[in-house]
């Protein structure tokens, strides 16, 4: 069993993944039953410090975009792309951007043009997507269920406690900038 959680606080971000030992997954799988999992609060706790479990957040979202944590010059959402969703082709110039897939698979797309998307490779859980500032970029959900993913910013992206319920609100507020 896989724990990711994020630690945030000023403008740095460590992300620690720890395993369990050999042979005490079984144990630990039959004692918590997959249904255990806490609801977790969906706000903007930034800029305080924070510590989460960054993949019950994910996997929990339900929402095209939610800002779990937004500060002077980082952010974190959580996104679902349901099935035949993608995230909208965008182009951030002065922002780099951090996505990791915790459920789902897709197709990533990258390029220098936005009718240029030459770089593609596809995407599932646990992959994580780097993209540099001035790449226009989309994320296509081409499979039968939600792709749930977190995104970083840095710097901020979205104004703080921002929610998208759906790909068109997302998508309208994208275009607003």
């Amino acid at each position: 069993m896989k724990r990711t959680f994020l630690f945030v606080g000023a403008a740095a971000v460590y992300i620690l993944t720890s395993c369990v030992q050999p042979g005490s997954a079984e144990k630990q799988t039959a004692a918590a039953p997959a249904e255990s999992a806490e609801a977790v609060e969906f706000k903007d706790f930034g800029p305080e410090p924070l510590v989460i479990d960054m993949e019950q957040y994910t996997l929990q979202n339900e929402t095209f975009r939610t800002s779990v944590w937004t500060g002077s010059l980082m952010q974190m959402t959580v996104m679902t792309l349901q099935p035949g969703e993608d995230i909208g082709l965008e182009l951030h110039t002065k922002t780099d951007q951090f996505l990791r897939v915790e459920q789902g698979s897709g197709i990533v797309m990258m390029g220098d043009a936005e009718d240029n998307l030459d770089f593609q490779q596809r995407v599932e859980d646990d992959f994580a997507i780097f993209i540099p500032a001035g790449k226009w970029h989309n994320l296509l959900n081409d499979s039968d269920e939600a792709l749930k993913l977190y995104s970083i910013y840095t710097p901020v992206e979205h104004p703080h406690g921002t929610v998208h319920e759906t790909r068109e609100e997302g998508i309208e507020h994208d275009h607003d900038h």
